[in-house]
């Protein structure tokens, strides 16, 4: 069955607040010790109970989290801040991989559009299409390549038919599309 969605806010009830506390810590505690068992890398835990004045509970011992952070300290400070990201680092990747999509998406469109209007030529409806100079040299580098890959193709699927029958692979046609379209 489905949890429901839980609301992200302070909570005000004292006694509710100190069992969710324990809850979420122990639930936190058990997450950790999987993720070091799974993955087999050594983590630790420091949590500040705000509800008493103990010492702050430590998984998985104090000497175990003074060997993590030591090992941490060792590590070169560049070496430690390569893997750190704050915000402005997180929003600088998530900006870098949007733009890449973008780009992706924006090159899938154009290459959609090419094939459209090549097929729009093709089927005697080139005088709906409104091109510029620059988009009609896109559109017949377009069909130059599309020529290529049909050409490539067809001579494969011809080799192909005659290396099962036996036939010499020589005697396949071999044709080259036009340079440009002057």
């Amino acid at each position: 069955m489905a949890r429901k969605r839980l609301k992200l806010a302070y909570i005000a009830n004292d006694p509710l607040r100190k069992a969710t506390f324990h809850n979420r810590k122990k639930g936190l505690v058990k997450k950790i010790n999987e993720l070091s068992i799974l993955c087999g890398i050594e983590a630790c835990a420091v949590i500040y109970n705000p509800f008493s004045s103990n010492p702050p509970d430590v998984w998985p011992s104090h000497a175990g989290v003074r060997d993590v952070v030591d090992k941490f300290e060792m590590v070169s400070e560049m070496e430690q801040e390569k893997k750190m990201v704050n915000h402005e680092g997180f929003l600088i990747q998530s900006i870098v991989k949007a733009k890449e999509k973008n780009n992706k998406k924006m090159a899938e469109n154009a290459e959609r559009t090419m094939k459209e209007a090549m097929f729009q030529l093709l089927g005697g409806k080139g005088y709906m299409l409104k091109l510029t100079g620059t988009n009609r040299d896109d559109l017949c580098k377009y069909i130059d390549q599309y020529l290529k890959e049909l050409i490539h193709h067809r001579n494969h699927m011809l080799s192909q038919s005659h290396l099962e029958y036996g036939e010499s692979s020589s005697t396949a046609m071999v044709m080259e599309p036009r340079a440009s379209y002057d």
